[in-house]
């Protein structure tokens, strides 16, 4: 199979294409930007150099034969998007089209669309259930919804286009070994805190986080590659999220992690206030999709790699 991954530097792509690059018949062509530090990362991993290409945007070509297109480009840091704002829809949009063209051009290509939770919009106050709760004003010109605008826009453009494959995931929170430790989550703040020997301060709220590992994201991917026709959007999920003061607790119990809460602590919020950013709509289920892992499950996997290194 003839993979296709834009976006192929971010921390979704790289635990995707270990999973792919397991199955030596695939082969991924990953459209990247900085080419060196890509390549060291590739080499560090040990895959085979039969089973990759890399290639500079400007290499995409409609004639080349692809089987699945997944673009993972987008903003992984929330650090970084606030300062990308006034950019986030364009480059969205730019992406979707270069994958758009191809599918115009060859329809029996299938294309997956990480898209966000975010895309329903402010409704977190309790876990997302139905698409129909979506209630994201698309013509807002907060700082904050400019992310899930640009999701929100190129899922209607998606669904617009019944007679191809087009699959828009929707992830809550992803984590693997890949993380970067010095963005601005709350995983990452506490995984820092602990390798630096620091306090992690934090407020009082609870929040619940559902983080989606490389593994259960790539068995979601393979079910729907297994579909020959489905044009739909579908949430991704683990087996069991997690709230703030359990993951604090179980990483203070299992990794020494020192916390303290201080009510006057403000988290960064890049895409607004969300409570309980997780889904309940199951719907992948009646595709075949069950995850493996729980959050929990993931977290220590992270943790026990980047705090060994």
């Amino acid at each position: 199979m003839n993979i296709a991954f834009l976006g192929a530097s971010s921390q979704i792509a790289k635990g995707l294409i270990k999973q792919f690059s397991k199955n030596t018949q695939n082969h991924l062509t990953l459209f990247i930007r900085d080419y060196d530090k890509f390549s060291k990362w590739l080499m560090a991993q040990k895959i085979s150099k039969d089973n990759f290409t890399i290639k500079q945007y400007t290499e995409f070509s409609v004639h080349d034969q692809i089987d699945v297109i997944i673009n993972c480009v987008g903003v992984g840091d929330p650090a970084k998007a606030l300062k990308m704002t006034s950019s986030i829809k364009s480059i969205t949009r730019h992406f979707d089209e270069i994958a758009l063209q191809y599918l115009y051009l060859n329809p029996k290509t299938k294309y997956f669309f990480l898209s966000s939770g975010i895309a329903y919009g402010n409704i977190f106050s309790s876990p997302a259930r139905s698409y129909a709760q979506q209630n994201i004003d698309v013509y807002s010109t907060r700082p904050e919804d400019a992310y899930a605008i640009s999701k929100v826009d190129a899922e209607k453009i998606h669904r617009n286009l019944k007679e191809l494959s087009i699959i828009d995931i929707r992830i809550f929170s992803y984590l693997s070994d890949d993380l970067d430790i010095n963005s601005k989550f709350l995983i990452s703040d506490a995984l820092r805190a602990i390798k630096n020997s620091e306090i992690l301060y934090t407020n009082h709220k609870n929040i619940t986080r559902d983080y989606i590992s490389p593994y259960d994201l790539f068995q979601l991917i393979i079910k729907f590659i297994d579909i020959a026709s489905i044009n739909t959007v579908v949430d991704a999920y683990s087996k069991e999220p997690i709230d703030k003061i359990s993951l604090l607790n179980f990483l203070n119990e299992n990794f020494g992690l020192h916390y303290e809460f201080r009510d006057s602590f403000e988290a960064l919020n890049a895409t607004g206030s969300k409570d309980n950013y997780y889904s309940k709509n199951f719907c992948a289920e009646s595709y075949g999709f069950k995850p493996k892992f729980s959050s929990k499950d993931i977290i220590k996997e992270v943790a026990i790699k980047l705090l060994d290194n």
